[in-house]
């Protein structure tokens, strides 16, 4: 049966996690993605030089565009600017509101970075982020893999990870990994081989 997640953040958090469960996608394993992007993303006003596979000096802006341009090769996402506003509802049956936005969910990955949260409807989640050398920066409380409440998970630096790309990287794909799990009902961990595409 086919899971609706909606990805709350559309940096490379987001991304990650999109990208992760897209090329996930299987008989077993479909999704419809809505990634909902404030605009503001931390990645938009760096160059990274420290993180594999990337090329060197390359823009925040442009890994976003080829990430994107990724996930969309594997799965088309609906990848919306605007801001979440209020979480309702239960695992497969969450409502995420903003003004004029609306989306029905059976996941939600909150990767909204470290500088603020302001969605009503988790209750006291957002604690000091003691890993970033910056004041005023929080990280959303989680327990197990990721989970925020269940069916709701955080990734990248809201989930307390140390500010840098690759573990922005890490948290988000494991946060993608615990709800292929769930959805299954055992361990998935998504795997390719250079023959398993065409």
């Amino acid at each position: 049966m086919k899971k609706t997640i909606t990805i709350i953040g559309g940096s490379i958090a987001g991304l990650t996690a999109a990208l992760v469960l897209a090329s996930a996608k299987n008989d077993e394993l479909d999704f419809d993605i809505n990634i909902i992007d404030s605009g503001k993303p931390d990645l938009g006003a760096v160059a990274i030089y420290n993180s594999p596979l990337f090329p060197r000096g390359i823009l925040g802006k442009d890994i976003i565009e080829q990430t994107l341009n990724q996930i969309n090769s594997l799965l088309k996402v609906n990848y919306i600017k605007g801001q979440i506003e209020q979480i309702s509802g239960s695992k497969g049956a969450f409502v995420s509101k903003g003004q004029d936005l609306e989306f029905k969910s059976d996941y939600i990955i909150l990767a909204t970075g470290a500088s603020s949260f302001n969605i009503d409807g988790l209750g006291d989640v957002v604690k000091p982020h003691n890993l970033m050398n910056k004041p005023n920066k929080i990280r959303l409380e989680y327990s197990g893999r990721q989970e925020v409440k269940p069916g709701i998970y955080v990734a990248g630096t809201a989930s307390g990870v140390t500010s840098m790309v690759t573990t922005a990287m890490g948290s988000a794909s494991e946060a993608a990994c615990a709800i292929l799990s769930d959805i299954k009902g055992e361990i998935v961990v998504a795997h390719d081989t250079p023959t398993s595409r065409k």
